[in-house]
C-alpha cells in the first residue's frame, strides 16, 4: 500500500476528524428524517403566521417564505451540516414567531418545544 492511500484512509477515519468532532456531540439536538419533515411544515405554518400578522400579507406571506429558506440554506452552509442547521433553524422560527407573531404566539411555543422534544427523543 502506497503512503498516499495509507495517509486518506487515516485521514477518513471519523474519530481522528479534529472540525467535524464537535457535532457528534449535538447528534442527541437533530430529530430524525420524520420528525424533521414535520417540523418543516410547522416552521413553514409559523412563517406563514408571522406574515400575515403583517401590514400587507398579500406580499408578507411569500417574502417570510422566501427569507425562511434562505435563512435555513444559510444556517446548513455556516455550520458546516445541513441537519445541525435545520435543528438550529427550527429553534430560530420557533422564536421569532414568539416574538413577532401578534395572534400565533402559541404556535411559535409549539414549535419550539416539538424542536426541543423531538430532538432529544428521536
Amino acid at each position: 500500500m502506497s503512503r498516499g492511500l495509507v495517509f486518506l484512509s487515516l485521514a477518513a477515519d471519523r474519530d481522528l476528524v479534529p472540525q467535524r468532532m464537535w457535532l457528534d456531540r449535538l447528534a442527541l439536538m437533530i430529530p430524525g428524517p420524520t420528525a424533521t419533515r414535520w417540523l418543516l411544515l410547522a416552521d413553514a405554518a409559523c412563517l406563514v403566521a408571522v406574515g400575515a400578522g403583517m401590514r400587507l400579507p398579500v406580499v408578507a406571506v411569500p417574502a417570510a417564505l422566501a427569507v425562511g429558506f434562505v435563512v435555513l440554506n444559510a444556517l446548513g452552509m455556516l455550520l458546516t451540516d445541513f441537519y445541525l442547521g435545520l435543528s438550529v433553524f427550527h429553534l430560530v422560527v420557533g422564536i421569532i414567531t414568539i416574538l413577532h407573531g401578534r395572534r400565533a404566539r402559541w404556535l411559535g411555543g409549539v414549535v419550539l418545544g416539538l424542536a426541543v422534544l423531538l430532538g432529544v427523543l428521536t
